[in-house]
């Protein structure tokens, strides 16, 4: 359904304490610089309970003052040209909405288009803003923590921390806020120009939301497991196994789009680099390590070429072992030179021209699988759904674990021709289901 909703009021909040001076300018990072110039989002949908939509207004906004003296990068302003922010405490947009239906008309949608009317901000709409919060009300009571944090300063796990020390201090544990601000220190930012980093931004895909179950989970991963390259191998896990599986449809989405229409697809094979790309958490990876709160993006991205026989089975079996194999990669000799920025700069310039150009057919996979997401209890108990929006990007799947635990939603970014294909195909919906409210 439609979400029509009404902007009630527009108010900003600012640290409760001012920044000290020998906090004022926050070093961007290399992997900052090299981050694509979006913000990250999230939705926290909580059913009615007693507290009024005024006394949840004012415990969010005064916890959230609370905690962006403590994170006082987001109460800042960028200056991308010379990589710092400025943190003069000028603080972190905060809207209210009333939305116009109930909270269970749009619970556990299939089509996330529609819950980007829930956040502050439109995702590519970067600008020197860090954070922005929109509260939703619904006519039931309900509301939607909508949520942005910009990307060129914080990854997926940063988003979480940050949001679940704010629900901490809402239920009044000050001393669960625990911050590691120093990206910068481990990853000095580049001198020399960067590539354009928004050639990945993609608006006219179409995004939906899938649920693959259990029960089906260890089915697949049964399936992989059992492949003889497997042998003598660790089992796979759901996420490689889903990864492999979800990446054999969507290569039969391109072929098929192809087959239909040979400018859609890739009908030219040869003049064509196929990429498989799986985000990795650095944090455990570097020596010395940094904590799991450490701030910052602390991720990089693997790059596997699947062969010919990849490329040509349907269920991409010997992607498994090759996705591993890359992300084995990451490893402390490959983290002491990430520090040296300049070693991987050519690398990349020569990766994001391929990708603007269309010489490159990616596609991504992102898993917040076992992230704390369903933690943010802000006094009022643990949330009743925690949803993705659309993101802004092509070839993209993000895992994350339901609510009930049983099984991993699948928001899947495709091209509308390549997800025409998909939602007709038998061997993914044998496995992948819409949601129902």
């Amino acid at each position: 359904m439609a979400v029509d909703i009404e902007v009630v009021s527009k108010e900003t909040v600012k640290p409760s304490s001012p920044t000290p001076d020998h906090h004022r300018r926050y070093g961007l990072s290399f992997l900052d610089q090299v981050t694509v110039d979006v913000y990250n989002p999230m939705i926290y949908f909580y059913s009615a309970g007693s507290a009024t939509a005024g006394e949840i207004s004012d415990h969010l906004k005064k916890s959230l003052s609370t905690v962006l003296s403590h994170y006082y990068p987001l109460a800042g302003r960028v200056n991308y040209d010379e990589l710092f922010i400025d943190c003069n405490d000028a603080g972190v947009p905060f809207i209210e909405t009333r939305v116009n239906c109930r909270l269970s008309d749009v619970m556990n949608t299939a089509f996330p288009t529609e819950l980007n009317k829930l956040l502050p901000f439109e995702l590519d709409a970067l600008d020197d803003v860090s954070m922005g919060v929109q509260l939703n009300v619904f006519e039931c009571g309900g509301v939607a923590v909508g949520i942005c944090i910009s990307h060129k300063i914080s990854d997926a796990l940063s988003f979480f921390i940050v949001v679940n020390g704010w629900a901490a201090v809402c239920r009044g544990e000050k001393e669960a806020l625990e911050t590691h601000l120093s990206s910068s220190e481990l990853f000095p930012p580049s001198k020399t120009p960067i590539y354009n980093t928004r050639t990945s931004i993609f608006r006219q895909r179409v995004a939906k939301r899938y649920q693959i179950d259990a029960a089906s989970i260890e089915t697949i991963r049964a399936q992989y497991a059992d492949y003889f390259a497997m042998e003598n191998q660790r089992r796979p896990s759901r996420v490689e196994a889903l990864s492999a599986f979800l990446y054999g449809r969507f290569i039969a989405a391109i072929k098929g789009a192809s087959n239909s229409n040979p400018a859609n697809g890739i009908s030219e094979s040869e003049k064509k680099i196929f990429l498989v790309c799986h985000a990795v958490n650095i944090r455990s990876r570097l020596d010395p390590p940094v904590p799991d709160y450490a701030f910052g993006n602390y991720y990089r991205a693997t790059f596997a070429v699947p062969s010919e026989t990849i490329l040509n089975d349907d269920y991409c079996y010997d992607l498994v072992k090759l996705a591993r194999e890359e992300i084995a990669k990451i490893d402390k000799s490959y983290l002491e030179r990430l520090q040296e920025s300049s070693k991987f700069l050519e690398a990349m310039k020569k990766a994001a021209a391929q990708f603007s150009t269309g010489e490159l057919i990616s596609c991504s996979f992102t898993s917040l699988c076992r992230m704390p997401i369903y933690d943010a209890d802000f006094g009022w108990g643990k949330p009743a759904w925690i949803s993705s929006p659309a993101l802004i990007f092509k070839n993209l799947f993000v895992l994350m674990d339901k609510n009930d635990g049983d099984g991993v939603d699948v928001y899947v970014h495709l091209k509308p021709e390549n997800m025409e294909i998909l939602e007709a195909d038998e061997k993914f919906l044998k496995y992948a289901k819409l949601p129902s409210n």
